[in-house]
């Protein structure tokens, strides 16, 4: 399903001060809900309004209490707004770190780092993420989301690596310390690049973002969006290829309770899927530079139609005017 250059690109890889501890990671995506068919994801309804520099803006988290959180080439950062309408975002962690994928469960919040660290800090008005694990035999560990069964699925993105090893962990935390993996348990285990064409049978090759609804999984190979499901003992069940075309997509989100939104990385745009893989709507190439995350807006920063996406710009370059949280919204009238 993609050539070489696709390859070396697919994997590219608030207001309120809340202090309820968030549940788990799955309400944020679905909740409010939001039917496909309110949404504006075409240059012809919707534009890009900037919101706040990112460096090598990453992904994008909404709390339940829909405080916001980006990750990106240097630090988490909370996102809020003051009485003027400007956009800040205030960085959560002390260490400097190449942050990926994030969730929040048990009243916590996790983040991933490329460089195989994992951080973690209490929810609640002042947070403070620091290192509480390393991850074994990770290449570069991406997106996160919680399972059903409370653990932490982080996907492994085979960038660069001398051996590439695309699979999916799980993460068993200790139950009397949210802050203590116990285990880091393989779930599910890609397919060697190169042994099969792209786009072909179920495998997985370059997986990258990760998201979750009930008991199944939702995720990016390359050009592929696929799920996969979780067994009633925990266990992975069948990749099911959903969508294909030769680009490279990036992170992907929720969208109500039918619907995928998916970042394409290469040409520049965000698309609307149905949940069997169907192309509801798309944007223009070019819209965006690289945009690396997409997820629906939460009040009471944004509106629930609204779209927040994260623009990569050049990967590893982190001073580009490019590297951006944005919002892609209906146009007025």
């Amino acid at each position: 399903m993609r050539s070489l250059l696709i390859l070396a690109v697919a994997a590219v890889a608030g207001c309120s001060s809340g202090t309820t501890p968030p549940a788990n990671d799955t309400a944020p995506d679905t909740l409010p809900p939001v039917a496909t068919g309110d949404l504006c994801v075409s240059s012809d309804c919707g534009e890009v309004v900037e919101l706040v520099d990112i460096p090598d803006a990453e992904n994008i988290l909404f709390a339940e209490d829909g405080r916001l959180f980006v990750s990106g080439g240097q630090n988490v950062y909370e996102i809020a707004r003051d009485d003027a309408g400007t956009y800040t975002a205030t960085p959560l962690s002390a260490a400097t770190c190449n942050f990926t994928g994030m969730t929040i469960t048990r009243g916590h919040l996790y983040a991933s780092c490329s460089d195989s660290r994992f951080f973690a800090a209490k929810y609640g008005p002042t947070i403070a993420l620091t290192e509480i694990y390393r991850f074994d035999g990770m290449c570069i560990p991406n997106g996160t989301a919680t399972g059903p069964d409370g653990r932490i699925y982080v996907v492994d993105e085979p960038l660069n690596c001398a051996e590439a090893d695309p699979k999916i962990v799980a993460l068993t935390l200790d139950p009397n310390d949210p802050m203590r993996v116990l285990a880091q348990d393989l779930w599910l285990q890609g397919a060697p690049i190169g042994t099969m064409y792209a786009g072909q049978g179920n495998v997985m090759r370059f997986p990258n973002g990760l998201v979750r609804d009930g008991n199944t999984f939702y995720s990016t190979d390359g050009g592929t969006v696929f799920s996969v499901g979780v067994g009633d003992d925990g266990s992975a069940g069948e990749i099911v290829p959903l969508f294909f075309e030769s680009t490279a997509h990036d992170d992907l989100a929720l969208a109500g309770p039918d619907g995928l939104l998916v970042t394409d990385f290469f040409r520049g745009r965000i698309l609307l899927l149905s949940r069997d893989g169907e192309l509801l709507q798309e944007t223009l190439p070019g819209t965006f530079s690289e945009p690396s995350s997409v997820r629906l807006g939460r009040p009471p920063l944004f509106q629930s139609t609204d779209i927040l996406v994260t623009d990569k710009g050049v990967i590893g370059e982190e001073s580009a005017p490019i590297d951006k949280l944005y919002l892609f919204r209906r146009k007025p009238g």
